[in-house]
């Protein structure tokens, strides 16, 4: 019979160093649990439940709700079969039963991985050019699809010839775009391909996700690659991507996946071209997730977290 752990959780709440705009609005504060587990011989492991609703997650509602049913105790066999409906508890739950087991020290920051610079959206992306000389990364990401075409067409413009040669470009639609504008999108990123200067290294997520037979389409006709996210934010829908044979990258944000190690066994069976992606997670999950990416993040690419000058949180109790 499976000894239970000891659980103890409590809230997080904090702002986000910069606000985040996306097609899905504005994002200023980060709440979460995080879930500390202690065996019978008091060795201990944390994990992070991060939801992310609009991504199709439990909300942070029904996590403490399942936390506060389980009084205090919680066994092996029952971080099992936390199912799908609620992905980041199975993912804090998990991940606290692999640290707990393994017992080493996970780094929220390896050196063996690049990172990913988030510019502000829209023009605030120049001002933060203009005022930050000695950038910290070389991969920068850029939503697009939260206002009008033409005025973020000419904003990418004025960008993409502010930044340094060399450097890696990722835009970022959130599913905010209709096909037209996606087309007229791949359309100039394919030109740009031919020019010096940054180079494009991604559209993600363009459609809404339950447009996947048009990204297909998109992904055939033009020769910039297209990342999904939304319709792979589970592993559910990332074995069904892959089973129909997507070619383009995959976006995995681990921490709204479910348990890691069942990620961890499924991508040893199946090669993908994955890049770890953040949740704004705090420390905890994001050494968690990063631990991942150094084993199955494209080694080209950067994860999308931010370098390592960019403040890290550690979650501090809260009233829960």
């Amino acid at each position: 019979m499976d000894k239970p752990y000891h659980v103890k959780f409590y809230s997080y709440n904090f702002p986000l160093p910069k606000p985040v705009v996306t097609a899905h609005g504005h994002w200023q504060r980060r709440r979460g649990l995080i879930v500390e587990l202690t065996d019978q011989r008091g060795n201990r492991g944390r994990g992070e439940i991060a939801p992310l609703p609009w991504f199709g997650t439990e909300d942070l509602a029904s996590a403490t709700d399942f936390c506060r049913s389980l009084k205090g105790r919680i066994t092996p066999a029952q971080i099992e079969k936390i199912g799908d409906r609620l992905p980041c508890c199975g993912f804090a739950f998990g991940s606290a039963e692999w640290e707990l087991e393994s017992g080493s020290v996970i780094e929220n920051s390896p050196n063996s991985l690049s990172y990913c610079q988030l510019l502000p959206t829209g023009e605030a992306a120049l001002d933060y050019l203009a005022s930050n000389p000695q950038l910290g990364a070389s991969t920068f990401k850029w939503k697009i699809g939260v206002g009008d075409f033409a005025v973020e067409r000419d904003l990418y413009g004025q960008l993409w010839r502010r930044l340094p040669e060399g450097c890696q470009i990722r835009l970022d639609a959130n599913g905010g775009l209709s096909v037209d504008i996606a087309q007229q999108w791949l359309t100039l990123l394919d030109r740009q391909r031919e020019n010096s200067g940054p180079k494009i290294q991604y559209l993600e997520q363009p459609l809404p996700p339950g447009e996947i037979d048009e990204m297909f389409r998109l992904q055939e006709d033009f020769a910039t690659s297209i990342a999904l996210d939304e319709a792979v934010c589970s592993l559910a829908q990332l074995a069904q991507l892959y089973d129909k044979g997507w070619s383009g990258l995959y976006i995995l944000k681990a921490a709204i996946m479910g348990n890691p190690r069942v990620l961890n066994h499924w991508l040893k069976t199946h090669p993908i071209p994955a890049i770890f992606s953040s949740v704004f997670e705090t420390a905890i999950a994001r050494g968690q997730v990063l631990a991942l990416a150094q084993k199955w993040n494209l080694p080209d690419h950067a994860v999308g977290f931010a370098p390592l000058r960019e403040p890290i949180t550690e979650a501090t109790p809260d009233s829960v």
